[in-house]
């Protein structure tokens, strides 16, 4: 009776053993799981910021461009129906030089406002990682430097330059980017590396021998990159499956929000 007492004792505290031990493991699980979740959110946030701040400022400047060019057209219409009245009287005569003056001093005022935002666009510009660089050559290369070279474009002309390169940061903000670049190492040796973008506010980059790594955030006079050689197989993986080599999943990588 002893040894039966004894034995259904054992068993029964082998099996409060295995309960305890899977209701622990299933705790460790849904501590894992929620960690993953806060990082994501995280992330989620920093990118719909960066995207808001991109928005808004595009709409800004877009307004301001459609204000210019309806009074632009206006004034170059004025200009027309000006040159072909009928000067033989001096005092229209005198009346159409006056107007010219005034659509002058009012053109002079369109060709400021361009020029000022001509120049905050190449600060922008300055900022832009190496990609998206590339990709504004071209409109960038029609932007006037200097006050002589106005008169090789129209105020459209210019409005247009301005526009072109607002949209084109707008579409890389909005995506998921990977580029190949250079990037110098811990000795000042340049190494080839692929970058992934998080749009324009966060990246991440490794060597193909996955030996160096780490990531960038954009700064006041162009991005800023740091080395995390730890951070070289998560980004591996996250380049594998933006390339379709891996399914998806969740990677956890460090993300600096401002």
């Amino acid at each position: 009776m002893n040894r039966l007492l004894c034995g259904t004792l054992l068993f029964a505290y082998f099996l409060l053993w295995l309960t305890i031990d899977s209701g622990l493991a299933q705790v460790s699980k849904f501590d894992n799981a929620r960690a993953y979740v806060e990082k994501w959110v995280q992330t989620r946030q920093l990118i719909a910021k960066k995207k808001a701040d991109w928005r808004v400022e595009r709409e800004n400047i877009q307004q301001s461009i459609e204000l210019l060019k309806k009074e632009t057209d206006l004034l170059e219409n004025e200009i027309e129906q000006t040159k072909s009245v009928d000067s033989e009287a001096d005092l229209q005569k005198q009346r159409i030089n006056l107007s010219l003056n005034d659509l002058k001093k009012s053109n002079k005022v369109v060709n400021d406002a361009l020029w000022k935002m001509e120049r905050q666009v190449l600060i922008l510009i300055s900022r832009f990682p190496e990609s998206l660089k590339d990709r504004t050559t071209g409109v960038r290369t029609r932007i006037p430097l200097k006050q002589e070279d106005l008169r090789n474009y129209s105020a459209a002309e210019r409005m247009q330059n301005i526009v072109a390169i607002l949209n084109e940061a707008d579409r890389f903000n909005s995506a998921i980017t990977m580029a190949v670049e250079l990037r110098k190492d811990s000795k000042g040796k340049e190494r080839q590396v692929q970058v992934v973008y998080l749009g324009l506010g966060q990246a991440y980059f490794v060597d193909q021998n996955n030996l160096i790594a780490g990531r960038g955030v954009p700064g006041s006079e162009g991005w800023v990159w740091s080395f995390n050689n730890d951070l070289a197989s998560k980004i591996r993986k996250i380049i594998s499956i933006y390339e379709n080599g891996l399914p998806a999943e969740f990677v956890s990588v460090p993300v600096e929000i401002k």
